[in-house]
């Protein structure tokens, strides 16, 4: 070794100065940076698990979500449906009232046309009885012939005929 210019005490100076340099470089240079890059492989590690829980999660909420959506329109056609039926009750309510209440119209209507026409035919029947005193008093009075006897009918037929005329207006 010494043909090479190499002594042993250079040798071992420059091993121990090797190894310090060895041990400080692991110690305050590489071993720093193994760690940071460590932690930084453990941060993204962690941000990768957080960020699949998360995903989970969001398709656990998603889920649930369409769950009460659909038990929302659900719901909602239950509500419809019985609104729904609750109108037709009510229409078919309203249509059964105003058909009682039509046929009552109808039946009071009926009545009073009967009262009316009764009315009518008692007064028509009070003229027709006035009216027959009338020419048989006139006939009885006159003691005519028959020629004159129905001359007198005749008159008091049209006496009738314009007190109707003039009693209808």
């Amino acid at each position: 070794m010494g043909e090479l210019g190499i002594t042993w005490a250079n040798f071992l100076v420059q091993l121990i100065a090797f190894l310090l340099f060895i041990f400080l470089f692991w110690r305050y240079a590489l071993g720093p940076i193994v760690r940071t890059l460590d932690a930084r492989q453990q941060a993204i590690r962690e941000g990768v698990e957080t960020a699949q829980r998360m995903e989970e999660e969001m398709k656990a909420t998603q889920a649930r979500n369409e769950e009460i959506l659909d038990e929302a329109r659900r719901e909602a056609q239950q509500i419809l449906a019985s609104a729904r039926e609750v109108s037709e009750q009510n229409i078919a309510r309203s249509r059964e009232a105003a058909q009682v209440q039509a046929d009552q119209l109808i039946v009071r209507a009926r009545q009073e046309i009967q009262t009316e026409t009764a009315q009518a035919r008692a007064e028509l029947r009070r003229e027709i009885a006035d009216l027959a005193v009338d020419a048989a008093s006139r006939i009885v009075r006159a003691n005519l012939d028959r020629t004159a006897q129905i001359r007198l009918v005749e008159e008091a037929l049209s006496d009738a005929d314009g007190r109707g005329r003039t009693s209808l207006n």
